[in-house]
């Protein structure tokens, strides 16, 4: 029998990506908040009822503003993998903004995890002329 190899991956953005793009109405809070208080745990029991391990990618920002459902995330046994400290744009930071969100966000999964993120999902969907230069020099 053929054996298949699933990736599943899940960005746990909460309200990271809308404040980051200043949308603080009552309405786009609510959404991201819906995420990490309701739709997440609803994740984490199905992966748990299948026994399926996964990766999501986590902002520092949700890591810190939602610290009880991202330690739940990492007790179940799922990797950690960094999304950034908010959702800014890689393109409008200068390579030292960058460099300060990349430190900023590694640190609160460092502190969440004990390590550092062994994965990189960018938070805008495209790298910035740093982006992987940056990357190697943190590891």
């Amino acid at each position: 029998m053929p054996r298949h190899i699933v990736c599943l991956t899940f960005d746990l953005d909460a309200i990271s990506g809308f404040i980051s793009r200043g949308q603080t109405s009552p309405s786009w809070i609510s959404r991201g908040e819906f995420g990490a208080r309701v739709g997440a745990p609803r994740l984490l029991s199905l992966l748990d009822k299948y026994g399926i391990k996964a990766t999501w990618f986590i902002p520092g920002h949700t890591i810190e503003t939602f610290p009880e459902i991202c330690q739940k995330v990492h007790a179940a046994g799922h990797e950690i993998g960094y999304h950034g400290w908010t959702h800014r744009v890689r393109q409008s930071l200068t390579r030292e903004e960058e460099e300060a969100e990349l430190v900023r966000g590694n640190e609160a999964i460092r502190r969440l995890t004990g390590r550092t993120a062994p994965g990189y999902r960018s938070p805008s969907w495209d790298l910035s002329a740093h982006t992987i230069d940056l990357l190697i020099e943190h590891g």
